[in-house]
Protein backbone atom coordinates (compact mmCIF):
# COMPACT_ATOMS: atom_id res chain seq x y z
CA UNK A 1 0.00 0.00 0.00
CA UNK A 2 2.49 2.29 1.07
CA UNK A 3 4.50 1.60 -2.23
CA UNK A 4 1.51 2.05 -4.10
CA UNK A 5 0.95 5.39 -2.38
CA UNK A 6 3.99 6.73 -3.31
CA UNK A 7 4.12 5.86 -6.46
CA UNK A 8 0.71 7.59 -7.22
CA UNK A 9 2.62 10.85 -5.60
CA UNK A 10 5.27 10.02 -8.17
CA UNK A 11 2.92 10.15 -10.64
CA UNK A 12 1.19 13.91 -9.95
CA UNK A 13 4.28 15.21 -8.97
CA UNK A 14 5.73 14.83 -12.88
CA UNK A 15 2.21 15.67 -14.01
CA UNK A 16 2.58 18.55 -12.24
CA UNK A 17 6.15 19.35 -13.53
CA UNK A 18 5.56 18.90 -16.89
CA UNK A 19 2.36 20.84 -16.61
CA UNK A 20 4.31 23.39 -14.64
CA UNK A 21 6.46 23.44 -17.86
CA UNK A 22 3.61 23.76 -20.87
CA UNK A 23 2.07 26.72 -18.22
CA UNK A 24 5.44 28.57 -18.37
CA UNK A 25 5.59 28.34 -22.20
CA UNK A 26 1.91 29.46 -22.58
CA UNK A 27 0.69 30.56 -19.91
CA UNK A 28 -2.94 30.80 -18.97
CA UNK A 29 -5.20 30.47 -16.33
CA UNK A 30 -6.08 27.02 -16.84
CA UNK A 31 -2.92 25.87 -18.01
CA UNK A 32 -1.18 27.17 -14.09
CA UNK A 33 -4.85 25.54 -12.77
CA UNK A 34 -4.04 22.26 -14.09
CA UNK A 35 -0.26 22.14 -12.91
CA UNK A 36 -1.31 23.54 -9.72
CA UNK A 37 -4.47 20.73 -9.89
CA UNK A 38 -1.59 17.79 -10.10
CA UNK A 39 0.30 18.94 -7.26
CA UNK A 40 -2.31 19.56 -4.95
CA UNK A 41 -2.92 15.49 -6.07
CA UNK A 42 0.03 14.69 -4.90
CA UNK A 43 -0.13 16.20 -1.74
CA UNK A 44 -3.37 14.32 -1.19
CA UNK A 45 -1.43 10.93 -2.20
CA UNK A 46 0.73 11.54 0.32
CA UNK A 47 -1.34 12.31 2.93
CA UNK A 48 -4.01 9.68 2.14
CA UNK A 49 -5.25 6.25 3.96
CA UNK A 50 -4.36 3.61 2.19
CA UNK A 51 -7.68 1.56 1.07
CA UNK A 52 -7.36 -2.40 1.82
CA UNK A 53 -8.02 -3.30 -1.37
CA UNK A 54 -8.44 -1.31 -4.91
CA UNK A 55 -9.02 -1.31 -8.63
CA UNK A 56 -5.56 -2.00 -10.99
CA UNK A 57 -7.89 -1.09 -14.06
CA UNK A 58 -9.76 1.52 -12.37
CA UNK A 59 -6.13 2.96 -11.41
CA UNK A 60 -4.70 2.86 -14.88
CA UNK A 61 -7.80 4.57 -16.30
CA UNK A 62 -7.79 7.33 -14.14
CA UNK A 63 -4.07 7.69 -14.66
CA UNK A 64 -5.35 8.01 -18.29
CA UNK A 65 -8.14 10.23 -17.82
CA UNK A 66 -5.33 12.50 -15.12
CA UNK A 67 -2.84 13.11 -18.45
CA UNK A 68 -5.08 13.80 -21.62
CA UNK A 69 -5.38 17.18 -21.28
CA UNK A 70 -1.63 17.46 -21.35
CA UNK A 71 -1.58 15.95 -24.80
CA UNK A 72 -3.20 18.79 -26.56
CA UNK A 73 -3.56 21.92 -24.24
CA UNK A 74 -1.65 24.72 -25.92
CA UNK A 75 -2.34 27.05 -22.98
CA UNK A 76 -3.93 29.72 -25.35
CA UNK A 77 -7.73 29.37 -23.74
CA UNK A 78 -10.31 31.46 -24.62
CA UNK A 79 -11.75 33.68 -22.06
CA UNK A 80 -15.47 31.89 -21.96
CA UNK A 81 -13.74 28.34 -21.59
CA UNK A 82 -12.75 29.94 -17.93
CA UNK A 83 -16.27 29.96 -17.00
CA UNK A 84 -17.09 26.01 -17.03
CA UNK A 85 -13.10 25.15 -16.26
CA UNK A 86 -13.24 27.06 -12.83
CA UNK A 87 -16.86 26.03 -12.06
CA UNK A 88 -15.52 22.10 -12.64
CA UNK A 89 -12.17 23.45 -11.24
CA UNK A 90 -14.31 24.43 -7.72
CA UNK A 91 -16.55 21.15 -7.64
CA UNK A 92 -13.06 19.45 -7.63
CA UNK A 93 -11.97 21.44 -4.93
CA UNK A 94 -15.15 21.26 -2.69
CA UNK A 95 -14.99 17.24 -3.12
CA UNK A 96 -11.50 16.72 -2.59
CA UNK A 97 -11.70 18.45 0.50
CA UNK A 98 -14.78 16.56 1.45
CA UNK A 99 -12.56 13.12 1.07
CA UNK A 100 -9.61 14.56 2.42
CA UNK A 101 -7.37 11.67 3.21
CA UNK A 102 -9.84 9.08 1.88
CA UNK A 103 -8.97 10.28 -1.51
CA UNK A 104 -7.74 7.87 -4.11
CA UNK A 105 -7.98 7.55 -8.41
CA UNK A 106 -8.69 4.28 -8.51
CA UNK A 107 -12.14 2.71 -7.44
CA UNK A 108 -11.24 1.45 -3.78
CA UNK A 109 -13.58 0.70 -0.41
CA UNK A 110 -12.45 3.69 1.38
CA UNK A 111 -15.47 4.35 3.16
CA UNK A 112 -18.52 5.78 1.82
CA UNK A 113 -18.74 9.94 1.71
CA UNK A 114 -22.13 11.37 1.90
CA UNK A 115 -21.73 14.56 3.01
CA UNK A 116 -20.52 17.79 0.77
CA UNK A 117 -20.89 17.41 -2.66
CA UNK A 118 -21.40 13.79 -2.42
CA UNK A 119 -25.10 14.87 -1.09
CA UNK A 120 -26.15 16.72 -3.18
CA UNK A 121 -25.21 14.42 -6.47
CA UNK A 122 -23.09 11.01 -6.96
CA UNK A 123 -19.46 11.56 -8.24
CA UNK A 124 -19.57 15.45 -8.30
CA UNK A 125 -15.55 14.89 -8.55
CA UNK A 126 -15.66 13.03 -11.88
CA UNK A 127 -18.40 15.91 -12.98
CA UNK A 128 -16.17 18.58 -12.01
CA UNK A 129 -12.72 16.56 -13.84
CA UNK A 130 -15.31 16.47 -16.54
CA UNK A 131 -15.73 20.34 -17.09
CA UNK A 132 -12.40 21.17 -16.27
CA UNK A 133 -10.98 19.29 -18.43
CA UNK A 134 -13.24 19.76 -21.30
CA UNK A 135 -12.61 23.35 -20.93
CA UNK A 136 -8.45 22.19 -21.12
CA UNK A 137 -8.58 20.37 -24.05
CA UNK A 138 -10.83 22.82 -26.08
CA UNK A 139 -8.53 25.30 -25.83
CA UNK A 140 -6.43 23.87 -28.70
CA UNK A 141 -6.97 24.23 -31.86
CA UNK A 142 -7.39 20.93 -33.56
CA UNK A 143 -11.69 20.76 -33.11
CA UNK A 144 -11.63 16.86 -33.66
CA UNK A 145 -8.84 15.94 -31.90
CA UNK A 146 -10.62 17.70 -28.81
CA UNK A 147 -13.78 16.30 -29.40
CA UNK A 148 -12.39 12.50 -29.42
CA UNK A 149 -10.52 13.22 -26.55
CA UNK A 150 -13.47 14.38 -24.50
CA UNK A 151 -15.32 11.36 -25.50
CA UNK A 152 -12.45 9.17 -24.81
CA UNK A 153 -12.74 11.08 -21.16
CA UNK A 154 -16.25 10.71 -20.94
CA UNK A 155 -16.22 6.80 -21.51
CA UNK A 156 -13.25 6.56 -19.25
CA UNK A 157 -15.48 8.27 -16.52
CA UNK A 158 -18.25 6.41 -17.41
CA UNK A 159 -16.72 2.91 -16.97
CA UNK A 160 -14.73 4.41 -13.94
CA UNK A 161 -18.22 5.13 -12.32
CA UNK A 162 -20.00 1.75 -13.22
CA UNK A 163 -16.57 0.03 -11.73
CA UNK A 164 -16.63 1.96 -8.90
CA UNK A 165 -20.08 1.39 -8.07
CA UNK A 166 -19.08 -2.48 -7.35
CA UNK A 167 -16.04 -1.44 -5.00
CA UNK A 168 -17.96 0.41 -1.96
CA UNK A 169 -19.90 -1.23 0.30
CA UNK A 170 -23.19 0.44 0.69
CA UNK A 171 -23.39 2.30 -2.36
CA UNK A 172 -26.46 0.88 -3.44
CA UNK A 173 -28.25 2.14 -0.14
CA UNK A 174 -26.65 5.26 -0.90
CA UNK A 175 -27.73 5.90 -4.64
CA UNK A 176 -31.52 5.50 -3.54
CA UNK A 177 -30.87 8.70 -1.11
CA UNK A 178 -29.02 10.51 -3.96
CA UNK A 179 -31.03 10.56 -6.73
CA UNK A 180 -28.96 12.89 -9.14
CA UNK A 181 -26.07 11.08 -10.60
CA UNK A 182 -22.83 12.07 -13.65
Amino acid sequence: DAIRDRLGFAFFAFAAIVAGVAAWQSPSVLAWLYAFHNLLLAWFYARRESAKKYDRVGLWMGMIAALLPTAVHNGSSPWYLLIPGLAGYGLILWSLATLGKRFGIAPADSGLVSRGPYRLIRHPMYLGELLFRAALLLSSNNLVLDLGLFTLLMIIQCVRILREKRWISGYLCYAQLVRWRL
